[in-house]
């Protein structure tokens, strides 16, 4: 067996990343109501030509008071394992009390997708990205400025996230990557900081909460590294 082939039965996160984040899926991928959907079985097909021994599965739902459902899925590859949730919504994407079973089905297909995407395929997508990185830097690029909207919120700077929840997505998308990619050493910590400082400034300068939460994850990850 070469080295080669021995690295693609048993990658990294490192190795899994740059293989499929530096997948353009632009071509399929639909925007619908203000949210951007990749076709799964596109989105399996490639990571099956890629992986062909990845498997995922669909936890059990998580049933809220309201009565309103979370669906999970858990994407295997080789060694490596992650999971994602994903609420069960409308076409106005709105949560649905006492969802039908192929409401329920649907989103599982598209929680399937956002998994995939913790592990570099359409990251982009889930960012606010217009096009995927071509190096194996991971870095979350700010959205384009785009013209104001009504009932928007929109910065004044280069930076624009067109809602709070878009923000709050992006500040999520953040911190994980960050956390599967670069909280190993207090070195790629700071440099992943460094690359993404612009984006950072836009949640410091316009979302306090998500700032607060970024910055609150990057101080404990330094004080967990230096064993403090």
């Amino acid at each position: 067996m070469t080295e080669s082939t021995a690295a693609n039965l048993d990658p990294t996160f490192a190795d899994v990343w740059k293989t499929l984040g530096s997948i353009d899926c632009s071509e399929h991928a639909e925007d619908k109501n203000g949210l951007t959907y990749l076709s799964w079985a596109w989105a399996w097909g490639i990571t099956m030509e890629h992986y062909p021994y990845a498997q995922y599965e669909m936890l059990p739902n998580e049933v809220l008071p309201n009565d309103t459902v979370i669906v999970w899925c858990k994407v295997t590859i080789g060694h490596l394992s992650r999971s994602m949730w994903l609420a069960v919504m409308d076409f106005k994407n709105k949560p649905v009390v006492n969802p039908t079973s192929t409401q329920i089905a649907n989103s599982r297909m598209r929680c399937l997708t956002k998994c995939l995407s913790m592990f570099g395929l359409g990251h982009y997508i889930y960012a606010g990205e217009d096009l995927p990185s071509v190096d194996s830097d991971v870095k979350v690029e700010p959205p384009k400025k785009q013209a104001p909207k009504e009932d928007k919120v929109v910065s004044d700077g280069v930076n624009t996230f067109e809602t709070p929840e878009a923000a709050e997505n992006a500040a999520t998308f953040f911190i994980e990557t960050v956390d599967s990619m670069h909280s190993d050493s207090l070195a790629s910590l700071a440099d992943v900081w460094k690359k993404n400082k612009q984006l950072i400034d836009t949640f410091d300068q316009h979302f306090p909460d998500q700032y607060k939460r970024i910055k609150e994850f990057f101080t404990a990850t330094k004080l967990k590294l230096k064993g403090e």
